[in-house]
């Protein structure tokens, strides 16, 4: 199927984060927007009134080979990190098992969980842990894979080049990214730039990509390109 073909159709986009979704950088340099985007599919879905907090568990490798999330990012993202409770597991199948525990316990509004290659029946655990207690779960993967997963969707995100500056189109603007949804139960496919939304958090679709986003009397991508080179 060509996912050019549902390419940033707002009214296709699955804003509403199912039980349990798989999220999972399409390269590992992609490992930073992919994680942005699993925070957004969460928070997007968990803060409308929800008090309750939610919760990250991590192991060291995936610490030591990506970094620790930073805080001032995590608020930008409207993830507010008084709401975090971070669960640093020393194995990954810990990790794992501590987000099942939250999310059927019914304490947590939703939980991400870094692994890189839970079995088949973890992730139906995970399923089921989350529909339990009225909760969200995301699994976090450094790079994409053909294994089985409960998820009930699961995408693969890249970084794309930002847009222009709002105020100067020689300036970088808002961060931006490519999600593709590759398996979705219940619905088609398809793939959507994305946007970081300043003002309301998490992403939001691109309207239109004709002339790289940009409005019509700015300059074009190669009058960029050669302004930037001069």
């Amino acid at each position: 199927m060509d996912l050019s073909t549902t390419l940033n159709a707002p009214d296709l986009y699955p804003a509403v984060c199912e039980p349990l979704e798989e999220v999972a950088a399409t390269q590992p340099a992609d490992a930073a927007p992919a994680l942005a985007f699993a925070l957004s599919r969460l928070v997007q879905d968990t803060s409308g009134g929800d008090p309750r907090p939610w919760v990250m568990a991590t192991t060291p490798m995936w610490l030591r080979e990506r970094g620790r999330p930073f805080a001032r990012g995590l608020a930008g993202m409207e993830a507010a990190p008084e709401r975090l409770i971070w669960i640093r597991a020393a194995k990954e199948i810990e990790a794992l098992w501590a987000l099942e525990e939250a999310l059927k316990s019914g304490a947590v509004a939703g939980g991400l969980v870094t692994a890189e290659q839970p079995a088949f029946v973890m992730t139906r655990r995970l399923d089921f842990a989350a529909r339990a207690g009225g909760a969200r779960g995301v699994v976090l993967r450094a790079e994409r894979a053909l294994d089985l997963s409960a998820a009930r969707m699961r995408w693969r995100i890249a970084a794309a080049p930002s847009s222009a500056g709002r105020f100067d189109p020689l300036a970088p603007g808002a961060v931006r990214l490519t999600a593709e949804l590759a398996r979705r139960r219940g619905g088609p496919p398809g793939c959507w730039e994305l946007e970081q939304d300043d003002e309301a958090g998490g992403f939001r679709v691109v309207p239109g990509l004709a002339g790289d986003g940009l409005d019509a009397s700015g300059p074009s991508r190669d009058q960029r390109r050669a302004g930037l080179a001069a």
